[in-house]
C-alpha cells in the first residue's frame, strides 16, 4: 500500500529501475495498492491493484528513512492439496481464536475458488499462550542439549574493532563559510567558445570542463566548431557506453520479468502445505494449530503425529508423505535439475524440467526444488542482492579473478550431513547439514560430461563454497532455501522410517497417492535459458590521444545448470542399536550411492567423473557425538503444543520488539536474521517457524552474523577514509559498485586512481552535524548513492568546499559519517638523487598540462620535463610566485589523470637541467592573473624550440569524435582509423 507522498499527489514512478530512467506522466496515489513483481535496492516494480496512478513501473519503498509503500497483513493460503483437505475438516476445527476471511485463490484452471484461512493481523497483542510458547521457546535458546560440547568459538568475536581517525578541529565560522563558498565561475564566451586572457589571446575551449586546450582536441558532440580534450572525449563515449548499458539492462530486466510471470517462476509464501488437514486424517487427535512431529513406539515400532513446539522436530507432513512414496517405490530420494533441451546449442536452448521420479512434477515436493534451484541459479548470475552480507555471486568472482574463458557448469543442493536423533519422550529429530557443490561441465559430441572443478579459484567453487558456509543463515533469511532444507529433513525420516521398518499406517501411503493423484499436470515442463549479461568498456589512451577503445563488449554467463540431489543413500540411518534406545542414529555408509543424473555422462558409466567416492567422512561416534538427549518434545490433546502456533507468537513478538527476559545479545542476534532487507521469511505468517534454539545451531549463526558485523564495521571505516574511490569503493562493498567502465591512462586504469586531492579531515561539533541534516542535506543532491546488500546507504554531498559523507541504516534517519574541507593539493617530492647531479643531466622531452583550481580565479600550468636518465622533474610557478621544481614527486600520475595534457614536444639538442633552473630562477617573479600560464609557455618555448603565435597553441586540430556501433566484442582502433571486429570480451 502507499503510504508517502500525501503532500505531492503521489509517489514518483519511474519507467525502470534506474532513477536516471524516464518518469511516468502522473504519480502513484497515495492509499492505491499495487502488486509487488520485483525488489531490488529498495525499489520496488509494480502493478496497479486499485488507486490511481500508472499501471506499472518503479517506485522507492522509502526515502530518506520514511515508508513510501508498506505491505499490507495478507492471510496465508493453504497449498492446493491442503485446500482440497481443508474443505474436509469440520469447520469448528478450522476456526480458532482467530478471525477468518473468505478470499479467492486462482485454481489451476484459472478460475477463483473461496478458501478459508486465518487472517495474522499486524499490531495483534498474542495471546497469553503464545506469550507462555514464546517464552518456553526463548528459555532454551542457545541451550546445550544434544550433549555436544562446541567449546570457545574465535568467530563470535572478530577480531576487526577498527575507529575513525580524529579529524582537524575548525571553527563554527570557519564552517559556515566553507558551506557558503562558492567556486568562482570562468569567463566563457558561449557563441565561439573561447575566452580571451590578459595577454589578449583567444583561447579555445573544452566544451566539457570549460578549460583551455592545446594542440589537439576531438571535436564535440555539439558540432564542427567545438572542441573536446581527449581526457573529456573519453570520459563522453564511456558515459554513453553506461547509458547504452542502462537502457539495455532495463530492456532485459522487462523481458526476465515477463518470463516470470508467464512461466510461474518464483516462490510463493503461500504454497507451503498446511498440516492441520494432514495431521488428522493421519490419526493425530491433538489437533495441532502449529508444528508436528513423529514419535517412535519402539516396543510397536508404530510411529504416530503429535504436536510440538520444537523447531527441530518439525516435520511438514505433505513433505514426508511424498518422500515416503518416493522411497518406498523408488528407493531413494526426490531429485530435480535443470537441464538444456539441447547441450550442443547451450546458449539459445530452453532448459527442461527433470524429475525423478517424474510424478514429482506439480507436487509440493517438486515445486519447492525448481524454485530453490532457480532461485539458487540467478543468485549466482548476480540477479539479486546477495542474502549474506559480503557474499559475492558467480559473475563478481569470475570478475575479480580474471577469468575469461567460457565455460558450463552445475550447481548442486546436496546433503553434507544427516542423521535422526531421539529425545526422551521418543520424539523423531531429523538433523541435516546442507551446501551445494559445483561441478565444471565439457562439451563432447555425446553431450554434457562433468569435469572436477579442480582450481582453488574458480567462480564455481568459490560461490558454492561460499553459499555452504553461509548456507544456515541463508536457510534462516530465504523462504524458498528454509523449505527446501524441510524437504531434506523430510527425506530423511523417511528414508529412516523405511530402512528400519517401521509399522506405519497405510492410510499415509494412501494419503499419498492421493495428493499424486489430485496433482495438476506441470503447466511449464520448459522455461527459456536464464541469462546474465554485464557491459563493459575500456578506452585507452596515450600521449594525449585515444589509441584503442574495446567498447560494448558483454560479458555473458548463461550455462550453469544443476539441480537438487540430497543423495541419502550415503548415509544408514536405521542402524539397529540405534532403535534400541541410543539418542543418535547417525549414518554410515551403504551399498548404493547416488549421485546426478547419467544422462550427461559418457556411455552409462556407474560413477559420474570429478566426484569424490571416499563415503567414510560420514562415519560418526555416536557414543561420544550424542551423549545427551532432548528434553521430550510432543504435546497431546489440550496441550500448550497443540493450541500454539510458535511461528505467530515469535513473529508477534519480533514485530512489537517485545523481549521478557531475553538477553541483549540474543534479541540482537534475532534482530540482524530477521529484520534485514533480504529476509522474506517474516511473511509466511503462521507457516514460519523459528530457528533451533540448540547451542550448536545458534553459535553457527552468531558467528556468521558476527563476521557480516566486522564487514559494515569496516565498510564505515573506508567510507570515512579520505582515500575512498567512488568509482573503485574496494573488496568489502558490493562488487556492483565498482565501474565496469574504465579510462586506461598511459597503461593505468583510471578506476583506480583517487578522484580527489586535498581532503582534509574535519572533527566538527554534534551541533553542526544536525544543522547539515535539518537545513542542508534535505536540499542537496548528492554526487555519489549507493546501496548495501542490506540495506544501508552512503552518500557523498558536495556543499561549497566540504564533503559530506552520510550513512543511513535500514529504518533509521540518515546520519553525517564524515565531514571533509576541499583543500589545494601538496605534492612531496622524492629526491632519490642529489640535486648537483640532476642537473647535470640533459633533458629529453617536455609536456605541459593543465589542472583545475577549485579555489583560485584561474587554473593552473605544470610542466613535466624527462631526463635522458629517466628522470622525472615538475616545474610550476606557485601562488606566491616564486618557482618550485620537484625530483619524482609522489602520485604524479595521479595529479596527471586529473588534468588535461595540452603540449608534448621533444626538447632541442644539449638542454642541460641546470642551466634551465639557472636561466628562469634569474628572471623576475611575475605577478597578475595568468602568470602561472605565461611560466608554462615560455619554460615550453625555451625547451622546444617553438613559437606559439596565433590562437593558444596554433590552431587546435579537430579530429572528429568516434561514434562506434555498440555491439558484443566491438574493437576500434583510431590510429589506422579504422573498425576492426575481433573477438571480443565473452568474459566467462
Amino acid at each position: 500500500e502507499v503510504v508517502g507522498g500525501a503532500d505531492h499527489g503521489g509517489v514518483l514512478v519511474r519507467s525502470g529501475f534506474e532513477l536516471t530512467s524516464e518518469l511516468a506522466e502522473t504519480r502513484l496515489s497515495t492509499g492505491a495498492v499495487v502488486k509487488e513483481v520485483e525488489n531490488r535496492d529498495g525499489r520496488i516494480c509494480y502493478e496497479l491493484i486499485r488507486g490511481d496512478g500508472p499501471r506499472s513501473g518503479w517506485v522507492s519503498s522509502k526515502l530518506r528513512g520514511k515508508d513510501l509503500l508498506v505491505p499490507q497483513s495478507r492471510p496465508r493460503a493453504a497449498g492446493k492439496f491442503s485446500q482440497l483437505l481443508s474443505q474436509k475438516v469440520e469447520e469448528a476445527v478450522e476456526t480458532t481464536c482467530s478471525e477468518t476471511v473468505e478470499i479467492p485463490e486462482e485454481s489451476e484452471s484459472g478460475g477463483s475458488t473461496p478458501v478459508q484461512v486465518e487472517r495474522v493481523q499486524a499490531g495483534k497483542e498474542p495471546t497469553e499462550d503464545e506469550k507462555e510458547a514464546f517464552q518456553q521457546y526463548m528459555e532454551k535458546f542457545g541451550e546445550c542439549r544434544d550433549g555436544s560440547n562446541p567449546g570457545y568459538s574465535r568467530k563470535a568475536f572478530p577480531w576487526y574493532s577498527g575507529k575513525l581517525p580524529q579529524g582537524e578541529k575548525v571553527s563554527e565560522e570557519s564552517l559556515q563559510a566553507a558551506l557558503s563558498y562558492k567556486p568562482r565561475e570562468k569567463r566563457l564566451n558561449k557563441p565561439n567558445l573561447t575566452e580571451v586572457d590578459s595577454e589578449g589571446e583567444e583561447i579555445p575551449l573544452c566544451t566539457k570542463c570549460s578549460m583551455p586546450v592545446g594542440e589537439f582536441a576531438y571535436q564535440g558532440r555539439e558540432g564542427k566548431h567545438t572542441c573536446v580534450h581527449t581526457e573529456c572525449m573519453a570520459q563522453v563515449l564511456t558515459k554513453e557506453a553506461q547509458r547504452d548499458e542502462e537502457v539495455r539492462n532495463e530492456r532485459e530486466q522487462q523481458k526476465k520479468i515477463l518470463n516470470r510471470r508467464e512461466y510461474d517462476i518464483g516462490w510463493r509464501m503461500d504454497s507451503v502445505p498446511e498440516n492441520l488437514p494432514l495431521a488428522e486424517r493421519m490419526g493425530c487427535k491433538a489437533s495441532p494449530q502449529g508444528l508436528c512431529c513423529l514419535v517412535l513406539d519402539e516396543a510397536s515400532k508404530t510411529v504416530k503425529v503429535q504436536a510440538t513446539l520444537e523447531p527441530s522436530a518439525a516435520v511438514n507432513l505433505e513433505y514426508l508423505l511424498l518422500a515416503l512414496k518416493v522411497r518406498k517405490t523408488a528407493s531413494r530420494e526426490p531429485l530435480f535439475s535443470l537441464d538444456p533441451v539441447d547441450p550442443q546449442n547451450l546458449e539459445s536452448s530452453p532448459q527442461q524440467k527433470v524429475y525423478e521420479p517424474k510424478w514429482l512434477a506439480g507436487t509440493s515436493a517438486g515445486d519447492v526444488m525448481f524454485q530453490a534451484d532457480y532461485f539458487l541459479k540467478e543468485l549466482a548470475l548476480g540477479e539479486y542482492p546477495m542474502p549474506v552480507v559480503g557474499m559475492s555471486s558467480v559473475f563478481d568472482f569470475s570478475e575479480m579473478t580474471g577469468k575469461e574463458n567460457q565455460w558450463a557448469g552445475r550447481e548442486w543442493f546436496v546433503v553434507k550431513k544427516a542423521e535422526v536423533r531421539l529425545a526422551e519422550d521418543n520424539t523423531l529429530i531429523p538433523h541435516v547439514k546442507m551446501g551445494v557443490e559445483a561441478r565444471e561441465q565439457v562439451l563432447t559430441k555425446n553431450g554434457l560430461e562433468d569435469a572436477p572443478v579442480t582450481l582453488p579459484h574458480h567462480p564455481l567453487k568459490k560461490f558454492a563454497e561460499a553459499f555452504t558456509r553461509h548456507f544456515d543463515l541463508i536457510a534462516e533469511r530465504k523462504s524458498v532455501i528454509f523449505h527446501l532444507r524441510e524437504l531434506a529433513k523430510a527425506s530423511v525420516m523417511a528414508k529412516y522410517l523405511v530402512d528400519s521398518k517401521a509399522r506405519l499406517d497405510p492410510k499415509w501411503y494412501t494419503l499419498a497417492e492421493e495428493i499424486v493423484k489430485n496433482t495438476q499436470p506441470e503447466a511449464h515442463p520448459e522455461i527459456p535459458q536464464l541469462w546474465n549479461m554485464r557491459g563493459n568498456s575500456r578506452i585507452k589512451l596515450k600521449n594525449g590521444r585515444l589509441i584503442d577503445m574495446v567498447t560494448g563488449g558483454q560479458s555473458s554467463l548463461q550455462a550453469i545448470y544443476g539441480g537438487v540431489e540430497f543423495g541419502l543413500d550415503r548415509f544408514e540411518l536405521a542402524q539397529r542399536h540405534a532403535l534400541q534406545g541410543q539418542p543418535g542414529m547417525q549414518l554410515g555408509q551403504s551399498g548404493r550411492p547416488m549421485f546426478m543424473p547419467q544422462r550427461f555422462q559418457l556411455g552409462q558409466r556407474e560413477m559420474p567423473q570429478g566426484v569424490d567416492l571416499n563415503l567414510d567422512k560420514f562415519s560418526l561416534s555416536t557414543e561420544e557425538r550424542f551423549a545427551g538427549r532432548l528434553p521430550p518434545c510432543s504435546g497431546g490433546v489440550g496441550s500448550l503444543e497443540a493450541r500454539t502456533s510458535l511461528g505467530k507468537a515469535f513473529l508477534n513478538s519480533l514485530r512489537q520488539r517485545s523481549w521478557p527476559g531475553v538477553k541483549p545479545d540474543d534479541q540482537s542476534l534475532l534482530v540482524n536474521i530477521f529484520t534485514v532487507p533480504q529476509c522474506d521469511r517474516t511473511e509466511e505468517g503462521d507457516a514460519f517457524i523459528p530457528p533451533d534454539p540448540n547451542l550448536t545451531y545458534i553459535q553457527k549463526l552468531r558467528n556468521t552474523v558476527g563476521e557480516e558485523k566486522s564487514i559494515r564495521e569496516r565498510r564505515k571505516t573506508r567510507f570515512a577514509d579520505k582515500s575512498f574511490v567512488m568509482a573503485n569503493p574496494g573488496s568489502d562493498f558490493p562488487r556492483s559498485w565498482t565501474s565496469r567502465f574504465q579510462v586506461e591512462l598511459e597503461g593505468r586504469v583510471s578506476y583506480t586512481v583517487p578522484t580527489k586531492f586535498g581532503l582534509v579531515k574535519l572533527d566538527v561539533e554534534d551541533s553542526f552535524k544536525r544543522s547539515l541534516l535539518q537545513d542542508v542535506v534535505p536540499n542537496a543532491v548528492p554526487e555519489f548513492h549507493q546501496v548495501t546488500e542490506d540495506g544501508v546507504h552512503f552518500r557523498i554531498y558536495k556543499l561549497g568546499s566540504l564533503e559530506v559523507r552520510t550513512i543511513q541504516e535500514p529504518e533509521a534517519e540518515e546520519q553525517v559519517h564524515q565531514v571533509f574541507s576541499s583543500r589545494g593539493a601538496s605534492w612531496e617530492a622524492q629526491a632519490t638523487k642529489a640535486e648537483a647531479m640532476l642537473h647535470k643531466e640533459k633533458l629529453s622531452r617536455c609536456k605541459m598540462y593543465i589542472e583545475s583550481c577549485e579555489h583560485e580565479a584561474c587554473n593552473n600550468y605544470y610542466m613535466v620535463l624527462e631526463t635522458e636518465e629517466k628522470s622525472i622533474v615538475v616545474t610550476e610557478r606557485l601562488a606566491n610566485g616564486s618557482l618550485s621544481w620537484a625530483q619524482d614527486p609522489q602520485n604524479l600520475e595521479d595529479r596527471n589523470s586529473l588534468a588535461k595534457l595540452l603540449f608534448t614536444a621533444d626538447c632541442k639538442e644539449g638542454m642541460v637541467l641546470g642551466d634551465v633552473v639557472k636561466h628562469f630562477e634569474a628572471l623576475p617573479q611575475e605577478t597578475g592573473l595568468d602568470f602561472r600560464k605565461r611560466y608554462a609557455k615560455a619554460l615550453y618555448k625555451f625547451l622546444s624550440g617553438r613559437q606559439l603565435r596565433g590562437k593558444w597553441g596554433g590552431s587546435a586540430r579537430r579530429y572528429a569524435a568516434p561514434t562506434p556501433k555498440r555491439g558484443l566484442g566491438m574493437s576500434m582502433n583510431f590510429q589506422a582509423s579504422s573498425f576492426a571486429r575481433n573477438a571480443g570480451i565473452r568474459g566467462l
